[in-house]
Order: structure tokens, then C-alpha cells, then sequence
């Protein structure tokens, strides 16, 4: 019986060390992507600007206490400054603009591999060790996971959080110590003060809390949850302390945030149709992958009929925070990443427990526990390749700049350049910081390129007189194409459909193809990814006129 219990010990190590060093593979493979380089001094991800420029002036403006940016809760910011001021103090000398988005990236692999370990520690609470592994399991090789953790941005470390507070929820409904019931509203605070609405993972110790079954005493339930909600306050405010030292900049951020997911993001989510169709089909099925995503829906369905106390109490946050990003008229794939740690969880309680909890529903009892076994399996193996694939992207040489550098190389400087919109993330480089930043910066940054960039949606008749050169990105077009006749759209983006849609007419009847570069890698439909999935590999088409 020893040396069974010395086998299973040695196993579970052995497992659980296999799944630390995969996600560890997984997440800082590429971690290089798009960082600036000879052709610019700005990373192609086009929210990075914000948060390593809040990080720096923490580390070295003065801002500590006060970030002074609040689109974003400020842990992330914080531990980022952190990393830029240890890697300064390592190399003793000035960090290069490269090595500075890269500090923040390597926070953000960091989290998003603890966030597996907490999704395994987490499912081990809540069920057993079993389970944790498979879960844990499933979130280290989902493919939007893994890509989000090469981003210096909020989403990913949120999920180092979110888990450990379904960790100590599951200790709450488990034993119900009071250490448990702060650990899990500090961890649901610091959730909140990495991303906003993260924060509603304070759900699940709540539901944990009411769930369990030796709570008879109103004063007990009261205690508890005032414990909770205490801590969870106290937690947001010790990572994010502008909000009572500049409450009034917080709000201000705050509010921005809020109006921008009432409002939509231009014409990218415009006519997308339910928001909760949405989610699964956009957004999960192509970030997780379409078997574990049907999984997932099972699991919820499994969930409701069995009532199982903790995987109601996953659900407690997991449902509500479904709800909210599905109702936004902003759908960013991203945003499904807080219930990726949740998923995982529930996806693997259907497969290893849910069998015995089960058993009387038809459903399962059809597919049978090998068959949900084999399922999973196939859905982990497929999101692995997917992952895989999605690295082989970030570890290249980027299209954009194999774009600069051909139109460096074969159009003179000072030609008049066609381009659809002001450059931004999704276009090559044509100076040093030509797609950096807002769009004021932007629109100056442009007028001051080698080129005559001709920005064609800015023209009163932009084909007046017909440029040399055309160059195209597909993230400036897509939708207006997607768009073509939809009568639902406010009149000033029916007006922009239509002028894209004229260009795109004209380039095609008047202009040949000289290039293309990116688009496509490996196994991958890249045309089929979510628009933030794409930011590694838009596809860039250099035209020329005639010939």
C-alpha cells in the first residue's frame, strides 16, 4: 500500500511538473513578437502603449500612487513598473523601448502559467486531484490563452486570480475556515483591481458560502459574507489606490470603458447579431476550440440538472460574467478569457465526475464516461496543434515589417502611397513611429513618413487623382466588405462602407497585385480567428497601377 501511495505521489509530481513546463513552453515561446525594432519604435499590439506607458511612469515619472490612467485597474500596471525596475537594476543601464514592453509580456506568461497551476490547485479543492489535472490540462493548452499570455494586457493575469478565488471558494464550501472566506475575497479584490468586471468572481465564495450545508445561523451568514466583501474591497483598493486618492480620473477611465461597450467599436462588431451566439461561435469556439467548447455547453446543462453545490459555485461567476460580455456591443474575443479558468473546471468535473452525478440522464448515459473522455481528449490534442501554430506565427519575422521592408526597397522615397485609413497596428511601418499611438498621433506621425501618404477615406474625392501605389491592409476593409447592405447602420457608417467598398473596387479594377505578405500560417484559416486573434499576422497587399 506504501509504495502504491509512493507511485501516485510520484506520478502526480510528474504530471503536474509535464503541464507547468508545457504552459511555460507555450506562453513564452514568441515572446518577442512584434517588439520594436529597426523599422519602429512601438510593439503591433495596439492597447501595449497604454499599459507599459502607465507601468513606466509608475517605475520612473512619479506616478506610484497615482497612475493617472483608469481604463484599467493598476495591479497589472504595478507589477509590470515592478519588472521594468528589476530589469533595469539586472542589465544597469537604460532599458531599449524593446526590453520594456518585453518586461510586461513576461509578467503576463508568468500569470497566465501560475493561472494553470491555480486552475489544477483549484480543481483539486473542489473535487480531487483527478480533475485538477485535467483542468488544468485543458486551460494550459487553450489556444486564446496561451496567444493572450505573449500580450503585455489585463486579461490573462486576471486568471491567475479568478482561480485561486475558485480555490478558496471550493475551501469554503469544503471547511469553511475564516482565512478561507478572506483568501477568497483578497483574491476576487485583486481579480477586480487586474480587470473591472473580473471582479464579479466574488460570486462564487458568495455561492460557496450559501451552499454549504452546516450553515443554519443567520449572524453565521451574515459574518461571512461581510468577511468577503470586506476583504474583496479591501484588496481593490490596495492594487488600484487611485481610485480614492483621483477618484475623479478613475471615474472619468471607468466611465469610458462602459460607454465604449454601450457604443460599439466602429464598424468591426457592427450587425454581428446576439451577443450570445456570439460568445460561443466567435469568441470561444475558435479561442478553445469547437469540442471543448460543445463541452462546455454541456457542463452547463450538466450542472443545472445535477445541481452539484461546486459546480454551481463555479457557475456562480461564470453565468453572470457570460451574461455581461455577451450583452457589450464590444465582443473582443478577449473578453471571454476570465471564464477560461471556469470552463476548464467545468469541462473536466463533466468528464471525470459528472459520470456518477449523472448517471440518470440520458444524455450521458448515451455518450458514456470513455466516450466524454475521448471527446476531451481529442478537443485537448486539437487545441494544442491550434496553440502550436498560433507561436509558429509570433516567431517569425512579421508581415508588416516584411512589407516596410519591401516597399523600403522598391518604391523611391517621396511617392504618393494609397492608403485606406491613418496607419495604425494593422499597417507596415512606414516610419518610426508612423502606427503609434491615439489617433491625433497617429494623423501627425503620418504627414511626417518618407512617403506622401495619401489617406484615401480623408479625401473629399480621394480618386481624384489616381496614386502609384496602393497598399492594403485586410483589417481595414474586412467589415465595410462584410457590411455591403446592411440597413441597420447609422448614416455616417453606412457612408464609410460605402467609400471603402469604392476603393476596394477601384484597386482591383485598376491596380495589380505586387505583394502580399502574411494571412495565412500552417494549419490555420486565419480569415475564420476573432479580430484580437489576428493581430499577429494581418494580411498586408502592396498594388501598383496599370502594368
Amino acid at each position: 500500500m506504501l509504495q502504491n501511495n509512493d507511485r501516485n505521489l510520484r506520478r502526480d509530481v510528474l504530471l503536474t511538473l509535464t503541464i507547468l513546463a508545457v504552459s511555460a513552453f507555450l506562453r513564452f515561446w514568441g515572446l518577442k513578437w512584434g517588439l520594436p525594432n529597426d523599422l519602429r519604435e512601438y510593439s503591433y499590439h495596439p492597447d501595449e502603449f497604454l499599459t507599459i506607458g502607465a507601468a513606466f511612469a509608475i517605475a520612473y515619472l512619479g506616478h506610484f500612487w497615482n497612475p493617472g490612467f483608469y481604463n484599467y485597474p493598476s495591479l497589472y500596471l504595478y507589477l509590470s513598473a515592478a519588472a521594468i525596475v528589476a530589469c533595469t537594476a539586472v542589465v544597469r543601464a537604460q532599458l531599449s523601448p524593446a526590453m520594456v514592453y518585453l518586461c510586461g509580456r513576461c509578467v503576463s506568461a508568468a500569470m497566465g502559467t501560475l493561472a494553470v497551476v491555480a486552475v489544477f490547485w483549484a480543481g483539486s479543492v473542489l473535487y480531487d486531484k483527478r480533475l485538477g489535472l485535467l483542468a488544468g490540462t485543458i486551460l494550459c493548452v487553450a489556444p486564446l490563452h496561451v496567444q493572450h499570455s505573449h500580450f503585455a494586457t489585463v486579461d490573462v493575469p486576471s486568471t491567475l486570480f479568478i482561480a485561486l478565488a475558485m480555490g478558496f471558494s471550493g475551501r469554503i464550501y469544503r471547511q469553511g475556515l475564516t482565512k478561507d472566506y478572506i483568501l477568497a475575497g483578497l483574491m476576487a479584490g485583486f481579480a477586480a483591481g487586474t480587470k473591472y468586471n473580473a471582479g464579479l468572481v466574488v460570486l462564487s465564495p458568495i455561492a460557496a458560502h450559501f451552499l454549504r450545508s452546516d450553515l443554519q445561523v443567520s449572524y453565521s451568514r451574515l459574518r461571512g459574507l461581510v468577511v468577503i466583501v470586506i476583504s474583496a474591497i479591501a484588496a481593490f483598493i490596495f492594487s488600484t489606490p487611485g481610485c480614492l486618492l483621483d477618484t475623479q480620473r478613475f471615474i472619468h477611465g471607468l466611465h469610458y470603458e462602459l460607454r465604449h461597450s454601450a457604443s460599439g467599436h466602429g464598424l468591426v462588431f457592427a450587425c454581428t447579431g446576439n451577443g450570445f451566439t456570439y460568445t460561443f461561435w466567435h469568441s470561444l469556439a475558435p479561442g478553445l476550440g469547437i469540442v471543448l467548447t460543445c463541452l462546455f455547453v454541456i457542463s452547463l446543462v450538466a450542472a443545472a440538472v445535477a445541481r452539484d453545490r461546486c459546480a454551481l459555485t463555479i457557475g456562480a461567476f461564470v453565468l453572470p460574467y457570460l451574461v455581461v460580455i455577451s450583452i457589450s456591443q464590444v465582443r473582443f474575443a478577449r473578453y471571454t478569457v476570465p471564464l477560461l479558468p471556469g470552463i476548464a473546471i467545468l469541462v473536466a468535473w463533466t468528464v471525470i465526475a459528472g459520470r456518477d452525478k449523472l448517471r440518470n440522464i440520458g444524455l450521458v448515459r448515451r455518450l458514456g464516461k470513455a466516450s466524454l473522455l475521448s471527446l476531451c481528449s481529442i478537443g485537448v490534442v486539437l487545441a494544442f496543434i491550434t496553440s502550436l501554430s498560433l507561436n509558429a506565427s509570433l516567431s517569425g519575422q512579421d508581415p508588416r515589417d516584411k512589407a516596410a521592408r519591401w516597399i523600403f526597397a522598391n518604391i523611391p522615397k517621396g511617392t504618393t502611397i494609397g492608403v485606406i485609413d491613418w496607419p495604425w497596428f494593422y499597417s507596415p511601418p512606414y516610419s518610426k513611429w508612423a502606427g503609434f499611438g491615439t489617433l491625433p498621433q497617429r494623423q501627425k506621425a503620418t504627414k511626417k513618413t518618407p512617403y506622401d501618404l495619401k489617406v484615401l477615406l480623408s479625401q473629399s474625392d480621394m480618386w481624384r487623382s489616381l496614386p502609384k501605389w496602393v497598399v492594403i491592409s485586410d483589417y481595414e476593409v474586412e467589415d465595410a466588405l462584410r457590411l455591403v447592405g446592411c440597413n441597420k447602420l447609422p448614416y455616417q457608417q453606412r457612408k464609410q462602407v460605402a467609400l471603402i467598398n469604392r476603393a476596394v473596387n477601384i484597386v482591383r479594377k485598376k491596380y495589380t497585385c505586387r505583394a502580399v505578405f502574411g494571412g495565412s500560417t500552417g494549419m490555420i484559416n486565419w480569415n475564420k480567428l476573432p479580430h484580437d486573434m489576428r493581430y499577429t499576422n494581418p494580411r498586408i497587399v502592396i498594388y501598383k497601377l496599370g502594368d
